[in-house]
């Protein structure tokens, strides 16, 4: 049984109060054929008329998965590589900009939900629901934020990938923090003012909820919305960066991740683009670089709301994690 709780934007431009009407699922793949589906609402008797399912499976994600895309029994060549995150960090910039080359396929959506809740559909649906405009570009990429942050994915992505490429951006996690909060609040879903929603993530990181156990993984796949919010703040751990970064170290081999600081790629977003193509193993100069306009750029009164007090609490709280980075980096960051 699906929800309708998918997004519909064409529903709310009709004049519906909320776009959330649509709903989608996935047959499981020992179906052979389907011959009607069924609607009904929820809590009543109304049920919707029967339909055939020819023009509401679409045929298009029914493709085998190419054998291309395959290096093993059970490993895969596609995606390549994966831009890990962190969220508000530019990963919808460089994505956009990487989309456009035409040697590399990107993900579209450009935040795939596979790795984090939908594992268990397989690997034809991956490909199906994110990379049907693939076109047997030999680099493949997807961007979903929350893979950096999420602890169960990357051993994920690595039994899928082992000789995957991984790409990180970074940005001043304070920056960061302000930024993520006011994204949700500046579009009413998150009706909490900064320094209260900070405080009340720090609680939940003290009282232990996280994401370490299968059990809280599954949790979160449950509660995962249309809009890729998930059952909880995390405003203030996707700011933990050197300990995300560790859980993939320690799964991949160093060289094939790549770190990013969101200082240089906003000061020189074109010389970024090319750092990242020779990094791919593409040569920057095989086609010409895209429109490096900046995407997803946070609105004017981001930091409305936001005393001293939140920035020099923030400052102290993320010290300690800071030093962490600078000492496995072997450099000092651009935030100091």
């Amino acid at each position: 049984m699906a929800t309708a709780d998918c997004n519909r934007p064409d529903l709310l431009s009709a004049g519906f109060k909320t776009s959330c009407h649509g709903f989608e699922f996935v047959i499981p793949m020992e179906f052979d054929e389907v011959t009607s589906v069924r609607a009904f609402i929820d809590n009543t008797d109304y049920e919707l008329p029967a339909s055939a399912p020819d023009h509401l499976i679409d045929p298009g994600f029914s493709r085998p998965l190419p054998e291309t895309w395959r290096s093993g029994e059970s490993t895969y060549r596609f995606p390549s590589f994966f831009i890990l995150g962190a969220a508000k960090c530019g990963t919808t910039s460089l994505h956009g900009y990487l989309a456009a080359h035409p040697l590399i396929c990107m993900s579209n959506p450009k935040e795939p939900f596979y790795f984090e809740a939908e594992c268990s559909y397989g690997e034809k649906f991956y490909f199906n629901r994110y990379f049907w405009q693939w076109n047997d570009e030999q680099v493949v990429g997807e961007a979903r934020h929350r893979n950096l942050y999420l602890p169960f994915v990357p051993p994920r992505i690595h039994a899928y990938n082992p000789d995957a490429k991984l790409i990180v951006l970074l940005r001043n996690p304070i920056e960061r923090c302000v930024s993520h909060w006011w994204h949700w609040y500046s579009r009413g879903l998150d009706p909490l003012p900064f320094w209260k929603a900070v405080q009340d993530d720090f609680e939940r990181i003290q009282s232990g909820s996280d994401l370490s156990t299968p059990e809280a993984a599954a949790m979160y796949a449950r509660t995962l919305d249309a809009q890729g919010q998930g059952c909880f703040r995390t405003y203030l751990d996707s700011g933990y960066y050197y300990e995300q970064i560790l859980r993939y170290t320690e799964l991949f081999p160093v060289e094939r991740l790549k770190i990013i600081f969101c200082d240089d790629f906003f000061r020189d977003p074109a010389a970024t683009v090319r750092e990242v193509l020779e990094f791919l193993n593409i040569d920057p100069d095989s086609s010409p670089l895209p429109d490096v306009t900046p995407h997803n750029v946070s609105k004017p009164g981001m930091f409305t709301g936001v005393d001293d007090r939140a920035i020099t609490w923030l400052r102290s709280h993320y010290w300690r994690h800071n030093r962490k980075l600078e000492d496995w980096l072997e450099r000092s960051l651009p935030w100091g």
